[in-house]
C-alpha cells in the first residue's frame, strides 16, 4: 500500500505512514511513535535530497512545474489526475523539447543562417 501511495508525489508518502501506524499501535503505542519517527526520517531525506536530485539531473523538471502539473491534472480528472500528473509532464516536456525546438525552431535557425 505504501508503495502504491508513494507514486502521488507530496500527499501518498503522507498517507502511507497511517497503516504502518495503526499496525505498530496495536503491538505496542512507543512502536507506533518509533514508526512515526523513522518516517520523518525516510521523509525528509527522500523529499530533500533523492527527489530533487533525481528530478533536476534526469527529468529537468523544476518543483514549481510538479505542483502546478499536479493541481491541474487533479482538478480535471481527480484522483486519476494525482496519479499520472508527473508521467503526462514529463512526456509534454519532452514532446515540446522534441517537436517545437528540436524541429520547428532549429529549421529556422539554420535558414536564417
Amino acid at each position: 500500500m505504501a508503495g502504491l501511495l508513494n507514486f502521488i508525489p507530496n500527499i501518498g508518502p503522507t498517507l502511507s505512514v497511517v497503516f504502518p501506524m495503526a499496525i505498530a499501535f496495536l503491538d505496542a503505542p512507543w512502536k507506533a511513535g518509533a514508526v512515526l519517527i523513522l518516517y520523518i526520517i525516510i521523509q525528509q531525506l527522500e523529499s530533500y535530497w533523492l527527489t530533487p536530485t533525481v528530478m533536476a539531473k534526469q527529468v529537468a523538471l523544476l518543483p514549481a512545474v510538479t505542483l502546478t502539473a499536479q493541481i491541474f491534472f487533479a482538478t480535471i480528472f481527480g484522483a486519476l489526475g494525482l496519479l499520472i500528473a508527473l508521467p503526462l509532464t514529463v512526456v509534454a516536456k519532452t514532446w515540446i523539447e522534441e517537436a517545437l525546438f528540436q524541429d520547428i525552431l532549429d529549421r529556422w535557425n539554420s535558414a536564417a543562417s
